[in-house]
């Protein structure tokens, strides 16, 4: 029997050596990461399913699951409620005059994410859907636009109709779920080893950033945020920047503060657990997440989503999903 083993063994190490994608090949962190980052004890984390953490976390993973699978009713009667995605059209004026960039026609806005100037979502929230209401609002003195800077405007708004999120109990069949209880072991799971990940990167302590990684993933910030400026404002990156005064260097440096470092940090985590527990990606698996992400999203394609995740998302999610797997296989959940 134990032969046999050994002969099974030697068998998938074979294997995964020939499909697998070795460290050389990885395009994430090909370094050696205790050099860069110290990770404390990842196994037997406790996790309290009491604590308001754990609660906020699993509420986390079912918004994502609407968002990510567009689980939505739409309604075309009732009122706005906090978190409803809107499809409305706009108006808005400055002493009577529509001023620039100021009107759309059927934009989806989601009430409570703070997208738009203050007011103006909670404005919305209990108005019927099909109605239309003025909306007196004040733009911040210091908005970025000397026209608009403590502007007194008012926005003609019409909602069109309402996309609320499902619940749970309808929610699990359309994630493929047989049962209410199994998709909920699953949030369950996840909201676990979400907050074994957010403790590790937390307690952790950065020794030195890759720079070749963190160059990676500022390019592809960047790249995305240029596609998101376009696509819904019709402005290029640069116009942004100049009409808020912003330089290239003091948004680079934002940037790096506030996303990419982070970003990278928690990515270290991963990746340093990926590594220490001996753990490899096969570029199947990658193929299949880059097919998954083209699927759900419509007219997307297998190089439109590369270009617009960056290579290197597919093998983080693969990733990602292993070592999170492991670390609540491994925690003390109570």
């Amino acid at each position: 029997m134990k032969r046999i083993l050994m002969l099974a063994l030697s068998l998938v190490l074979i294997l995964a050596t020939l499909v697998g994608c070795g460290k050389d090949e990885r395009i994430l962190y090909n370094v050696d990461l205790s050099k860069h980052i110290k990770v404390g004890d990842y196994k037997g984390v406790e996790v309290d399913t009491n604590s308001d953490e754990y609660k906020t976390q699993y509420q986390t993973e079912i918004d994502n699951d609407v968002i990510g699978n567009e689980l939505y009713n739409e309604l075309k009667e009732g009122t706005v409620q906090d978190g409803d995605i809107t499809n409305i059209d706009y108006v808005g004026k400055k002493d009577g005059v529509a001023f620039e960039g100021g009107t759309a026609d059927g934009y989806e806005l989601e009430i409570g994410s703070n997208s738009f100037i203050d007011g103006f979502e909670d404005g919305l929230i209990g108005v019927e859907v099909g109605s239309t209401v003025d909306l007196n609002l004040k733009f911040p003195e210091n908005y970025g636009n000397e026209e608009l800077n403590g502007a007194a405007v008012v926005f003609t708004v019409t909602v069109n109709s309402v996309k609320r999120a499902m619940e749970p109990k309808e929610a699990y069949k359309e994630l493929g779920f047989k049962t209410l209880k199994a998709y909920e072991l699953d949030l369950k799971n996840r909201a676990a080893s979400a907050c074994v990940i957010n403790k590790l990167t937390e307690d952790a302590k950065i020794i030195k950033y890759s720079e070749k990684d963190v160059d990676l993933l500022y390019n592809q910030e960047h790249s995305q945020m240029e596609t998101y400026y376009s696509a819904y404002y019709g402005m290029t990156l640069e116009s942004i920047l100049s009409q808020s005064g912003m330089t290239e260097e003091d948004f680079k440096k934002q940037v790096l503060e506030n996303s990419t470092y982070p970003n990278s940090k928690a990515q270290m985590v991963l990746y340093y657990i990926f590594d220490k527990e001996g753990m490899s990606v096969t570029k199947d698996e990658i193929n299949a997440k880059i097919k998954e992400i083209v699927e759900k999203n419509e007219g997307a394609t297998t190089d439109t989503v590369k270009e617009y995740y960056g290579e290197y998302y597919f093998e983080y999610l693969v990733v990602s999903e292993k070592v999170s797997d492991f670390l609540c296989e491994n925690a003390k959940v109570k």
